[in-house]
Formats: C-alpha cells, sequence, structure tokens
C-alpha cells in the first residue's frame, strides 16, 4: 500500500479522535478466530466521532469495512487493505420509554435479551444464544425460533458513507429473509424496539428451553462462524450434509461438526483457505447426491 494513502488516513483519524490500531489482526475479532490483518481497525466508541472519519475516508476513496461481533464473517488470511470499523463499542445505555427500547448497535444480543429480562420485556427471546451485535442483526435479518429482527424493530438511525445520518422507520415488510435490503451500503447505529411487558419469569420459562436446545443441538463452545449455509427452499442444509456423510469431514484444521452438520468449526488453526476448501467439497457433494446447490449465508471478505 502506498505510503501517501496510509498517511492520509492516519490524519483523517487522528484529526477525528477516534481510537485505532494499526495492521490488527482480525482473527481475534472473528468467533471463527481466521483472518489476516486490517491496515486500520477504527474503535469508535461515539456515531457523531464515527461520522467525522468516515467522511473523511470516503472522501479520500480509502476502502472502509464494517465488523460487529464477527460472528456471521469469514475473513481472508491476507487481511483487509484499508480501514475495518468495528461497531463493538458503540455501547451507550439503552434507552427505554414503556415497551420500546433504543439500542446502540454494539449490544451483544444475550446481553441484550439479558437486560430486557431485567426490564420485564419480552419480545427478543430468540435471540438467546445469538452472538451477534444489534448492528449486524438488524442488517443480516437475524432470526430463530420462529422469531426475527423484522418481529420487533420499529426505526434504525443510519450513517452512510459520507458521514450523513438519516432516522428511518421501518415495518416487516421491509425486511427480506435474513437481509434488509433498505439499508443499501449505510450502516446501522441505532435500532428502536417494539416489545412487550411481561414478567421476569415468564420470560425466563421461555429463554430455558431456547438455552437447552442450543447446548444440544449446536457446537456451543467451539470456535465458528454460526450457520455456513442457508436453508434452501424447503429443505434443511445442515440435515442435507448430515444424510450426505459429512459430519467431522475436515480439511487442515477446519471441520464439520459432528454435532451440527451446518457448522464449520476451527479444530485449531485452521485458515481462510481451509474453511473455503472444506465449503467446496461440501457444497459439491450435496450437489451431486441431492441436486441442491447450497448458497452461503455468512458473509466472506476475499
Amino acid at each position: 500500500m502506498a505510503g501517501s494513502w496510509v498517511e492520509k488516513a492516519r490524519e483523517i483519524l487522528d484529526a477525528s479522535t477516534v481510537p485505532y490500531e494499526r495492521n490488527f489482526p482480525l482473527a481475534r475479532l472473528t468467533t471463527i478466530g481466521v483472518g489476516g490483518p486490517a491496515d486500520f481497525l477504527v474503535r469508535p466508541a461515539s456515531a457523531h466521532f464515527l461520522a467525522q472519519a468516515l467522511e473523511g475516508l470516503t472522501d479520500e476513496g480509502i476502502p472502509v469495512a464494517f465488523l460487529g461481533a464477527g460472528s456471521n464473517l469469514l475473513i481472508s488470511d491476507s487481511g483487509f487493505r484499508g480501514a475495518v470499523i468495528c461497531l463493538a463499542d458503540l455501547l451507550e445505555e439503552p434507552r427505554v420509554e414503556e415497551n420500546r427500547v433504543l439500542a446502540a448497535a454494539g449490544w451483544r444480543l444475550p446481553s441484550l435479551v439479558s437486560r430486557l429480562t431485567r426490564l420485564a420485556l419480552s419480545g427478543l427471546e430468540w435471540a438467546e444464544g445469538i452472538p451477534g451485535t444489534v448492528g449486524g442483526s438488524v442488517r443480516m435479518n437475524a432470526g430463530a425460533f420462529g422469531g426475527s429482527m423484522q418481529g420487533s424493530v420499529r426505526e434504525v438511525t443510519l450513517l452512510d458513507r459520507h458521514g450523513r445520518v438519516e432516522r428511518r422507520r421501518v415495518s416487516p415488510s421491509d425486511f427480506a429473509h435474513r437481509s434488509a435490503p433498505f439499508l443499501g451500503d449505510r450502516l446501522v447505529v441505532e435500532a428502536l424496539f417494539e416489545l412487550a411487558p411481561r414478567e421476569p419469569s415468564e420470560i425466563e420459562e421461555i429463554l430455558r428451553p431456547i438455552r437447552e436446545h442450543r447446548r444440544l443441538t449446536q457446537p456451543v463452545g467451539a470456535r465458528s462462524s454460526g450457520c455456513i449455509w442457508k436453508n434452501p427452499p424447503g429443505n434443511n442444509a445442515g440435515r442435507l450434509i448430515q444424510e450426505a456423510g459429512l459430519k467431522g469431514l475436515a480439511v487442515g484444521g477446519a471441520k464439520v461438526s459432528e454435532i451440527h452438520g451446518n457448522f464449520i468449526v476451527n479444530a485449531g488453526g485452521a485458515t481462510f483457505s481451509e474453511i473455503m476448501a472444506l465449503s467446496d467439497r461440501i457444497r459439491e457433494k450435496v450437489l451431486k447426491d441431492f441436486g441442491v446447490a447450497l448458497e452461503m449465508e455468512v458473509v466472506v471478505w476475499p
């Protein structure tokens, strides 16, 4: 990378007072533990200062990518040439007004569920155990156990790559399966949830079987990026992988979970290349055996 590019990025970030680090190994920030270095890792604690930095980087043509919890992401071993903006520090206290809660993008879903339980507010129990952030989960329209983000999100605060802020009301029809097309290239910095009052003890009764189900059916504790494949229409990716006899298949340190076929786990020292090679073998075998072309759900940074 040209020295002038790096110096200009440094000047912009210094002027914005946003904390950053150079040549940061992104593997530390992904749940599967894979990913090369970012030239700049930016850690804003405020959307205001983030807007200033983002405007400067964009105006100079400096490549920018956004990172939440790193839980639905595979990053190349070569890393990212540019600035990666990590939103995990956008953690302002949730603002509560009756049954509505405004949560910052950096809140992890299990932490938010725990907070809502104490506040006696119900509607996000399905998110218990999902290792994502509010911002990333709105973008992916994350869901489980019959619930999803579109069921509760009623307003979002967005930031575009030129630092412009927009507040937008949304309805369930604005979302699609595992996506939020209305976002475009904009970043979620806050989301307003509409929830329902319920006694904390009743919420705990809902959470208990969800926790148990995840414990029994998913590789809890293993390093993974969650489900690798979207479920084909009318089918189940994990079941297809299991019926193809692929559980336990490994390429280097990357391995198909023996608990759930739709998870690839880092069994030790896995690389991006090994994970992608294993993914190719899974896709080819499922296509050959069942005529079903699996589509990746996880986001890939090439």
